[in-house]
């Protein structure tokens, strides 16, 4: 329950703000730190406490909402290291904590015999039943005193359970959420498009991107893999999660070959695994072919139905750390050699 590798660094001051919400969020959070660091310990207790230039109610918690690419995490894990360790904070990402087995009410109670925060990273939309064990989570960590800090793309309102959930939960997620929990809407463009790339991919007709990607293998005298896009789904269906990840992770380099992404499942098992080594300290080099950009493959205007539309949501921040993680170039058809 420790903050990631890859944010060890974040601070308040590396925060780099690009608009006017970013920077409105960034005075938020700090803000929220010396809320909690005034804030009574015990559970219930009554607080009025205000913010440098407003008046809080007794909120519990903070979450950060808005596109992806826009440092929501970094905001989060500044608040982290803000706290830390006067006060003691665990840092989760949403997939882990819906593997967690034990039930919600429980987790919350071992939680807060450690921890005063709950830093929950990227809380997803895609599984009403994982919704549904939030809301039961929330509501256990906050009658056992611990505060809740979050990130999402999603806003409260947009949770599949606010549609279809029964009626407590959907009057939690449309009337109770905002006036519970300080909604913050973090607001910009995608940071990771501007960074450098370590891995290519090659969009366009296959003959050619295949070749250009075949040749960039042959070249490479790292530990290598070659992957069909096919075989990928197979695995991603007859081999466990877990071990899937840790078995490719185990690469240098991931060559994967022809993407062709035909519907929300397909979207949903490449993100899983794409998400998973995103995160890793130090994770294979990706190179990839498709015939279209991933900022097409499933793109939420191109689907109906809610859950279809959430994965789609989901999907755009794999789309993000695609292009992070990828220099993308257009393959001109006439430069393939015989």
């Amino acid at each position: 329950m420790h903050l990631p590798d890859r944010f060890s660094s974040a601070t308040f001051d590396t925060y780099k703000i690009q608009e006017s919400s970013q920077f409105k969020a960034l005075e938020d959070a700090r803000d929220f730190v010396e809320y909690i660091r005034k804030r009574p310990t015990g559970l219930r207790r009554k607080v009025k406490t205000l913010f440098s230039r407003s008046a809080a109610p007794n909120w519990k918690g903070l979450y950060l909402v808005g596109p992806v690419g826009t440092g929501k995490t970094h905001l989060l894990s500044s608040m982290y290291h803000a706290l830390q360790p006067d006060i003691p904070c665990a840092f989760l990402h949403s997939s882990e904590f819906f593997r967690i087995p034990e039930h919600p009410e429980a987790f919350a109670r071992r939680l807060a015999r450690t921890y005063q925060v709950l830093c929950l990273d990227e809380i997803e939309l895609d599984d009403p039943a994982n919704e549904a064990r939030l809301i039961v989570a929330l509501k256990a960590l906050e009658a056992s005193g611990v505060v809740l800090l979050a990130t999402s793309n999603v806003e409260p309102e947009k949770f599949l359970s606010a549609e279809y959930g029964n009626d407590r939960f959907r009057r939690f997620l449309n009337e109770e959420f905002r006036k519970q929990y300080k909604v913050v809407f973090v607001g910009g463009d995608d940071y990771r498009r501007r960074l450098s790339k370590p891995g290519f991919a090659w969009v366009g007709d296959p003959s050619v991107t295949r070749l250009a990607m075949r040749r960039s293998y042959e070249a490479d005298h790292r530990k290598k893999y070659w992957m069909e896009f096919e075989a990928f789904l197979a695995s991603s269906i007859s081999t466990e999660h877990t071990r899937l990840v840790q078995r490719l992770a185990g690469y240098d380099t991931l060559y994967l070959a022809d993407i062709r992404i035909q519907d929300a499942n397909d979207a949903l098992r490449l993100l899983r695994v794409v998400d998973d080594l995103y995160q890793m300290p130090a994770p294979p080099v990706l190179y990839f072919t498709s015939e279209t950009p991933p900022d097409a493959w499933l793109r939420p205007s191109d689907v109906h139905s809610t859950l279809e539309k959430g994965i789609a949501e989901k999907f755009t921040r794999t789309t993000s750390r695609l292009h992070a993680m990828c220099e993308i170039e257009f393959v001109d058809p006439e430069s393939a050699v015989a």
